[in-house]
């Protein structure tokens, strides 16, 4: 096989892979089947049976491709726990200081959802989100990361692939805006640390607050909510919303660029070594 015919093999691959993740997705898990349980208790389903179900066909397709989840750096090591707590924390802090923002400078004041029951829902939403963040990160930034980078390159890979976990979000420009622009992160950080457990752990710690903040009712409650009042301030919601989006994109493509420069570089060192 040529490398060209290896290239469009790759990237033929890499999308019969995220078909057959998004007809799983379409399904809900199969949650329909358990209309008793609660939103939250859909979302833990949902969660659950698309990762199992992923997980197996990412075997599948590595059998056919004569390679291993430790090529895809899918296996637990002792370090993946601490490295997923660190990552959830940072991902935590990232996004309080975000709403932090929205608190000082909109028009908005920090409100408990009453009669919150605060360990439960703590509880519900971290195991909720780290169900829902697994799934995502297993079907895009796994086996679909890796194709597309023999496809067509990291660069591409990272783009693509953000691309579509943006769409999966649904066909909206904030989906471009939102979610796809967070898997520019994700996508250097499964490449960076060779593995998921820390794209995983940033990617629980932003839906955590979102979801505990009341942003994630679609699944669940939260604990507190913003409420807006008639102030004046420094800026207004949309204002801060698309100085952050502006952010978070030139912060993303600058970080794709950081990473694989300093991948060329280590790869040049590591030629001229073996050189010597």
């Amino acid at each position: 096989m040529t490398g060209s015919e290896h290239r469009v093999n790759g990237f033929v691959k890499a999308l019969l892979f995220w078909a057959i993740f998004q007809g799983l997705f379409f399904t809900g898990g199969f949650s329909f089947l358990f209309p008793m349980l609660p939103k939250w208790g859909s979302g833990i389903l949902l969660g659950s049976v698309i990762t199992g179900i992923t997980f197996l066909v990412t075997l599948i397709f590595l059998k056919f491709d004569t390679l291993t989840l430790s090529d895809l750096g899918m296996v637990l090591k002792r370090s993946s726990l601490s490295r997923f707590g660190v990552a959830l924390l940072f991902g935590c802090g990232l996004f309080a200081g975000f709403y932090s923002l929205y608190y000082l400078l909109t028009p908005v004041s920090l409100s408990p959802v009453e009669s919150a029951n605060i360990l439960h829902l703590l509880l519900i939403n971290t195991v909720l989100f780290i169900v829902l963040g697994t799934m995502e990160e297993v079907a895009f930034r796994g086996y679909l990361l890796e194709k597309m980078a023999v496809a067509v390159g990291i660069r591409w890979s990272i783009y693509i692939t953000s691309l579509l976990f943006g769409l999966y979000h649904g066909l909206a420009f904030e989906s471009i805006t939102g979610p796809a622009v967070w898997g520019l992160f994700y996508g250097v950080l499964a490449f960076w640390t060779r593995g998921l457990a820390v794209p995983i752990g940033f990617h629980v710690g932003v839906n955590l607050v979102q979801g505990l903040m009341s942003e994630k009712t679609k699944w669940v409650e939260g604990i507190w909510r913003f409420e807006l009042m008639e102030t004046v301030t420094p800026l207004t919601i949309a204002q801060l919303t698309l100085l952050l989006q502006g952010l978070m994109l030139i912060s993303g493509i600058l970080l794709v660029e950081y990473y694989l420069r300093v991948s060329i570089k280590r790869r040049d060192n590591s030629l001229l070594q073996n050189q010597v």
